[in-house]
């Protein structure tokens, strides 16, 4: 009888462990297949903003451009798997990811492009401005490799050659959406803190309610993580001043 007694209880202790890790494993399995999607969708981010920073090159170093074909570069993203027709899939993929990436209003901007190199002071320093150019300052781009790369800007204070002021440098910011259920919840409450919902406990206060930061408020309160990323290329056309 006391040996029957002494297995229930071991029975009972074992369900009692079992509900107490079973929380915090499921956690861990969600969360590494989390970050593997995670690595996944940075290549496609990288490849992109390359992708992007090629068209730059080619097409006066201008915003608009690049944006386009970063959407199209982040099709993998939209793509419905159950189409099995190409070109169907791929045009509705292509709208899905230009809509997601519309930065119409502040609360949806999911892409974001910079161009970090030309810099104002460059273009202060070689800028020059024609009717070639559609009216825009624009640095040249012609006969680099005759060009000393001794002469440093000095007016614009770039300390530039017109060599490096001819490399496009851009960084790319991209909201990617967390695929496994329960991860997005889970990084808002770490990355951006939780609400109590007591005000007696001074809410407003206390720093694990985190108000007003833009990654919070553009990507984690939207089950969203920033992956950031720089391409560098060298010009191909006179870059444009924006």
């Amino acid at each position: 009888m006391k040996t029957l007694v002494r297995l229930d209880r071991q029975a009972g202790a074992t369900m009692v462990e079992f509900a107490l890790v079973m929380p915090f494993a499921l956690l861990l399995v969600l969360g590494l297949i989390q970050i593997g999607l995670m690595y996944s969708a940075k290549a496609v981010v990288n490849e992109a903003a390359f992708m992007a920073a090629r068209a730059g090159a080619v097409q006066n170093a201008q915003v608009d451009k690049m944006t386009a074909a970063m959407q199209k570069a982040l099709i993998p993203f939209y793509q419905d798997t159950t189409n099995s027709d190409a070109a169907t899939r791929l045009t509705a993929a292509l709208a899905s990811a230009k809509a997601d990436t519309d930065c119409a209003s502040a609360s949806q901007c999911f892409l974001k492009i910079e161009v970090l190199n030309p810099t104002p002071a460059a273009f202060a320093d070689f800028g020059i401005t024609s009717g070639a150019s559609q009216g825009h300052t624009f640095i040249p781009n012609d006969n680099l490799e005759f060009r000393s790369h001794a002469v440093k800007g000095k007016t614009g204070g770039s300390g530039e050659s017109i060599q490096d002021a001819n490399a496009l440098k851009i960084k790319v910011t991209y909201g990617y959406e967390l695929k496994v259920p329960l991860i997005a919840t889970l990084f808002k409450a770490v990355l951006c803190g939780t609400d109590s919902g007591v005000d007696a406990f001074g809410r407003a206060n206390s720093p694990l309610s985190i108000q007003g930061d833009d990654d919070c408020t553009n990507f984690y309160d939207q089950g969203r993580i920033p992956i950031v990323t720089y391409a560098t290329v060298q010009m191909q056309t006179p870059a444009w001043q924006q």
